[in-house]
């Protein structure tokens, strides 16, 4: 019986490491056991990580041929320095490497909606100290904010951060006279939004490229700064719009951005920079035949192509009537109605106005005319940017939004008084800087009558860039108008009083097209 008992434990023992064995080699032959997997991730992972990290270990890699219909614009030395390198201080999202994980589909998207701002002319504390020169530059100046432009378009970025426009478009006037220093430090903050997945896009103003009053201001002193030419100006811009358009113009900077199947930008470059650079805007025989090819091929593929300028289409201002228009912009007016374009975004002025084309004499009244708008300066008091958005219907809006600083330097925990109530500040500075420029011309006049009508001015002049209509009975029953009647009928203040008061007839806040532009 003992016998029988220690066979069959034997037995069983045999079965059992026979099973083991065979569970050994399936579990080899497999690569799925515990050891196996330890063993794999020890040496894939740094294959892996090889992998992922070669992009990043070749920055000089040309990726131009990532980009959309770009490719037969581009020369061989485009967005590279000299030497041939890439500029180190920005990133371009195309550097990326191929993603490892399966994405999820997207939901389908709405109808685009934009960003646009304009006339930032940033200033980097690099290139001042705000000492007696910087007092100097801005006593002459239009009131913009310079001090805190750093400060102000962190705020906006945010905000754009936020909403998460299809687009955000800066149409020109970067910098506040084109210092290199400026734009390297811009595009650092574009590139840092760009990477959390907001577009940029990007065209040049007239204060951008060969401006010989690049400055810095230190001190006492103002002094010359390095200015940028057209082809730095697109090394370090590159990668907002450039990189990304699905056509380029070979003799400007103009390039078509693709929005999506039946939306679509014309960034236009209207500036004037070849020897220096010039105030008013031109586009040149070569850019305009683009222009009409670009309008074709949207033709063609049913889509509206929105175009953006720097510089203004019509005549939109009675205090400023042609120095702001594009020179010879008649050719650009025709193309648009040819195509019926419905709306043309421009900047350059610095004032909020909104304007519909006349068309000449004896035409159709149901003709089509285009509508500009000219969104004020992000740098002057409200601070304001637009807003563009289609509809489902294909109708196409444009409104304001205020950049909120305040809200962003209380959250930013900052301690300065002018940012936390940057409003306010922003309003006086502009009214304050502006009045006091009118109040030395009338140094003939006493005290009593100086400031009244100083502050009339000033107080005009804020509500013209916002763009809001006002009261004219409010207006010349001001002790200020009054002041100004008796003591200066003639004056060219008094002229430009008036012209201002005409043009605040009407809202320049929000346009929106009355019929289906699709």
């Amino acid at each position: 019986m003992r016998q029988n008992r220690i066979i069959t434990v034997f037995s069983y023992l045999l079965l059992i490491v026979g099973c083991a064995l065979i569970v050994l080699a399936i579990d080899k032959a497999a690569g799925t056991g515990l050891f196996s997997q330890e063993q794999q991730m020890e040496t894939s992972a740094p294959q892996e990580k090889e992998q992922e990290s070669s992009p990043a270990e070749m920055p000089d890699q040309d990726v131009s041929s990532q980009t959309s219909g770009s490719e037969e614009h581009q020369t061989e030395t485009e967005g590279k320095t000299p030497s041939g390198e890439r500029r180190k201080w920005y990133t371009s999202q195309h550097m990326k490497g191929p993603e490892k994980d399966i994405q999820p589909p997207e939901e389908p998207k709405g109808p685009p909606r934009l960003i646009l701002a304009t006339d930032i002319h940033y200033l980097s504390p690099k290139l001042a100290d705000y000492g007696e020169a910087f007092q100097r530059l801005t006593e002459k100046d239009d009131g913009k904010v310079l001090r805190y432009t750093p400060q102000l378009t962190d705020a906006f970025f945010k905000e754009a951060l936020e909403y998460r426009p299809d687009a955000l478009i800066l149409s020109g006037d970067l910098t506040v006279n084109g210092e290199k220093v400026n734009h390297q430090e811009l595009a650092q903050k574009l590139a840092a939004l760009q990477e959390q997945g907001v577009q940029v896009l990007v065209i040049p103003g007239n204060h951008d490229i060969n401006n010989p009053n690049a400055a810095s201001y230190i001190g006492e002193k103002k002094e010359a700064a390095d200015p940028v030419t057209p082809q730095e100006f697109y090394e370090i811009y590159h990668s907002f719009g450039y990189d990304q358009a699905a056509s380029r113009d070979e003799s400007s900077l103009s390039y078509r951005y693709i929005l999506d199947e039946t939306h679509w930008l014309l960034m236009l470059d209207s500036c004037q920079y070849e020897p220096y650079n010039k105030v008013g805007g031109k586009i040149g025989e070569k850019t305009y035949a683009w222009i009409r090819q670009q309008y074709e091929e949207a033709e063609k593929a049913g889509a509206v192509m929105i175009p953006v300028a720097h510089h203004n289409l019509m005549g939109e201002s009675r205090v400023y009537p042609t120095e702001c228009a594009i020179e010879g912009g008649e050719e650009l007016i025709s193309i648009l109605e040819e195509y019926e374009v419905p709306l043309y975004l421009s900047g350059h002025l610095h004032l909020q106005r909104i304007k519909k084309y006349q068309p000449e004499p004896g035409a159709p009244k149901d003709a089509a005319a285009v509508t500009e708008a000219v969104t004020g300066s992000l740098s002057i008091a409200p601070c304001q940017y637009s807003l563009i958005q289609w509809a489902e219907d294909g109708t196409l809006s444009y409104s304001l939004k205020e950049v909120d600083v305040s809200s962003w330097a209380e959250a930013s925990r900052l301690t300065d008084e002018n940012l936390l109530d940057f409003e306010s500040y922003s309003e006086d500075f502009v009214k304050q800087i502006v009045s006091d420029q009118i109040y030395k011309k009338l140094d003939a006049l006493p005290e009593d009558m100086r400031r009244p009508m100083a502050s009339l001015y000033g107080q005009l002049n804020y509500e013209y860039c916002a763009g809001k209509a006002a009261d004219e009975e409010d207006i010349k029953n001001t002790r200020g108008y009054w002041l100004w009647e008796r003591n200066r009928p003639d004056s060219e203040e008094l002229s430009l009083i008036n012209k201002m008061i005409a043009d605040l007839k009407q809202d320049n806040t929000s346009f929106q097209t009355e019929t289906d532009v699709d």
